[in-house]
């Protein structure tokens, strides 16, 4: 399945805290990919504009003949996704306010993910998986990485004196 996005579109990932049960200004949130979601508001609960770094996630580790582990491999079926600081205490306030709904990843108007919150987001990272069959993860984590904040041109404080 390919995401759609027009070129001029500029990626943004929203939250929704999905609602078990309607209520006033809830609406169904129901795709063909993941169905019945829940009930989520007109505009995201968080909006999710910079990211710090995507990547594959990592695989398990499998135990070798001879002791020891394989070092884990890329999961490409996953993504890591670091957050900005900012973005991750939000997330991670909206998580503790919500344990038991289900937190809808969107990119643009595609929905991602829904998983139940169980405990709330305590690290800047995010992982991206269970994504539904048929998702082009490399297609996924190429439109991701426009996110990404690229690291500002850093002039030197010192300016070196020739030697003469």
């Amino acid at each position: 399945m390919g995401l759609v996005a027009h070129a001029a579109d500029k990626p943004v990932l929203k939250v929704y805290v999905a609602a078990k049960e309607a209520g006033k200004g809830l609406h169904q949130a129901d795709f063909p990919q993941l169905p019945k979601v829940g009930y989520i508001g007109k505009d995201p609960d968080l909006t999710i504009s910079e990211l710090e770094g995507v990547e594959y996630g990592l695989g398990p580790r499998y135990p070798k003949p001879d002791g020891g582990y394989y070092p884990p491999v890329d999961d490409t079926r996953s993504l890591r996704l670091r957050l900005t600081a900012k973005d991750a205490e939000a997330l991670r306030k909206l998580t503790e306010a919500n344990l038991g709904s289900r937190l809808l990843l969107m990119l643009n108007d595609q929905p991602l993910v829904a998983p139940e919150i169980q405990t709330p987001l305590s690290e800047q990272s995010m992982y991206v998986n269970s994504l539904p069959k048929g998702f082009n993860v490399a297609e996924l984590k190429a439109k991701l990485e426009a996110l990404v904040q690229k690291p500002k041109e850093s002039k030197p404080s010192v300016i070196p004196v020739p030697k003469v």
